[in-house]
C-alpha cells in the first residue's frame, strides 16, 4: 500500500534489521525502535549482538529514503526538509484529505 503513497523504493539496512536496536536519548536512557528509524536517528545507536550490545556508527540516512543525511539538522530523527511525512498523513485524514 506503501507504492500509493510513492513509498516504492526498497530501504538499504547497513546492518541486521531483525535485531533489538536502541537508541540513547538526551535523557541519557536506551529505547527500543524500528528498523526505518533507527538508520535515520543521529543519538548514539546500538545493536545487541548474541549477549552483548555493540555501538552502531554506520551512515545516518534520511526517513524513508536511502539518501544519506549530510549534515545533522538536530537531534533525532533526520526528515527532508525537516517535515515528518508521517504527521502529514496524520493531518491529511484528520481533515478528510488524500
Amino acid at each position: 500500500m506503501g507504492e500509493k503513497r510513492g513509498s516504492t523504493e526498497k530501504m538499504l539496512y547497513d546492518f541486521n534489521a531483525a535485531a533489538c536496536l536502541e537508541v540513547q536519548l538526551p535523557n541519557e536512557n536506551w529505547y527500543r525502535i524500528t528498523s526505518r528509524e533507527f538508520r535515520s536517528y543521529s543519538y548514539p545507536r546500538r545493536i545487541l549482538v548474541g549477549k552483548e550490545y555493540e555501538m552502531y556508527e554506520g551512515p545516518i540516512y534520511l526517513y524513508g529514503t536511502n539518501i544519506k543525511a549530510k549534515e545533522i539538522v538536530k537531534g533525532g530523527v533526520q526528515y527532508i526538509n525537516d517535515v515528518d511525512p508521517r504527521t502529514l498523513i496524520q493531518n491529511n485524514k484528520k481533515y478528510g484529505r488524500r
